[in-house]
């Protein structure tokens, strides 16, 4: 069975393009990436974009929740959701966005510096998750995943520069 994640993200709108990446190299390595859809232009109502973004929260592994930007209503209910259902929740979160209400009612959160090594977050990521006796394979997935998703995050801040 395919390893799921939920990616709970906000986003700069320039970054937009890093949820639909992480989700193509997630498919490539066997890893099953629920990304909800951000746009103003759904094509479901929103009772059911709700449901099914719950629905997918409830199958998920575990939720990584990418957070760049201010937090919407729709980051705050998906991550409030997991919360309640006592998923596991990997938030990593650009550090000037570390002070956000949402940010405190996490256990853990990882925070990403442009300056500092991501090899850092990585490894307390890793850490984290075997403190939390996933398996090997479940780790494995979810350390490669981060690893992208950093990697990612610090090519779009280099490139803004």
């Amino acid at each position: 069975m395919a390893f799921r994640v939920f990616l709970s993200h906000s986003l700069d709108p320039a970054e937009q393009a890093l949820a639909w990446r992480l989700q193509t190299l997630a498919a490539a390595h066997g890893i099953e990436l629920f990304v909800p859809y951000r746009g103003s232009l759904t094509p479901f109502a929103p009772k059911t974009a709700l449901s099914s973004v719950e629905s997918a929260i409830d199958r998920a592994d575990c939720v990584l929740a990418i957070i760049t930007a201010e937090a919407n209503a729709s980051v705050q209910r998906e991550l409030r959701y997991a919360l309640a259902k006592h998923k596991l929740v990997i938030p990593i979160v650009r550090s000037g966005r570390a002070d956000l209400p949402l940010v405190a009612e996490f256990p853990r959160v990882f925070t990403l510096s442009p300056q500092e090594n991501p090899g850092k977050v990585e490894a307390e990521v890793v850490e984290f998750l075997e403190a939390q006796r996933l398996s090997k394979e479940k780790r494995q997935a979810a350390g490669a995943l981060v690893a992208a998703g950093l990697a990612l995050l610090l090519l779009f801040a280099l490139a803004e520069k």
